[in-house]
């Protein structure tokens, strides 16, 4: 295998890793290259694998330890920390910007995305720097969301959630609105606007009205890296430090499956 070669994809984030090949153990130098490369890049490209459920599991555990999804129903069968993101599962794509799971007290440190099955065209995935987006801020704005905090269930809108899952991930974690990113110090805007029940202080209403509002003022095209799928892709995505969302707009005759893996990061806190 050729040396680690890491090449950026966009000028705010985002790199393509060359010279692993994920269905082999990754050694220790390599996983601490990986990790490092993350943090620095927000999101990482790895083309052209091909993996088994379990060798799929080894590779993300680089990265921090899979964590259980609380979209059960969407699991695959004998592979349960591995969720199965495909429409015809009867899910719809996830089209406004998010970051994962931020009702967990220690949500992810990554989001793993592996593309098996995509379609002619369309089905992107793309992902916001959020640390780019905090800078961009007014000095009083930083101030202002360095005070707030959200506090995060899940999302209303799933009506397929099993009561198992509303009964282990339901209730409400308060989280920072600005998270310090462990690896290297930086500050990144951070929410999920459909599990933040509310912002502290002020009302459910006022919360979404002030989240989408900023969501339209920082997420700008030059902070935003969009991935083009191809078959055997892995996108590692930083939840620490970014936004993500699908694209719906393939031919829906068409089969879009990716097997999702999120792994345990720290609890966000502001430093």
């Amino acid at each position: 295998m050729a040396p680690l070669q890491i090449t950026p994809l966009h000028p705010s984030l985002g790199a393509e890793v060359a010279g692993v090949d994920l269905s082999k153990p990754v050694d220790a130098p390599t996983r601490q290259a990986l990790s490092r490369a993350l943090a620095d890049h927000l999101a990482l490209v790895v083309r052209d694998q091909a993996l088994t459920p379990a060798q799929y599991l080894a590779a993300a555990s680089v990265f921090g330890p899979p964590m259980e999804q609380h979209y059960s129903q969407h699991n695959m069968p004998d592979f349960p920390l591995i969720g199965l993101i495909w429409h015809q599962n009867g899910q719809r794509p996830a089209e406004q910007w998010h970051t994962d799971h931020t009702n967990r007290e220690r949500p992810p440190a990554a989001t793993i995305l592996y593309g098996v099955e995509i379609p002619s065209a369309g089905g992107g995935t793309s992902v916001a720097n959020m640390r780019a987006a905090y800078v961009a801020l007014a000095d009083a704005e930083r101030r202002r969301l360095e005070g707030l905090t959200t506090f995060n269930s899940l999302d209303s809108g799933h009506t397929d959630t099993r009561q198992e899952d509303r009964d282990k991930y339901g209730t409400p974690i308060e989280h920072p609105m600005v998270r310090t990113h462990p690896v290297h110090g930086s500050r990144a805007v951070y929410f999920h606007i459909t599990k933040a029940t509310h912002i502290s202080g002020m009302t459910p209403v006022a919360s979404r009205a002030y989240m989408t509002d900023l969501l339209e003022r920082m997420i700008r095209p030059e902070i935003v890296y969009h991935h083009v799928w191809r078959k055997g892709d892995v996108l590692i995505i930083d939840d620490r430090a970014t936004m993500h969302r699908a694209h719906g707009d393939y031919d829906r005759r068409q089969r879009r499956v990716l097997w999702r893996i999120i792994v345990e990061g720290d609890r966000p806190r502001l430093v």
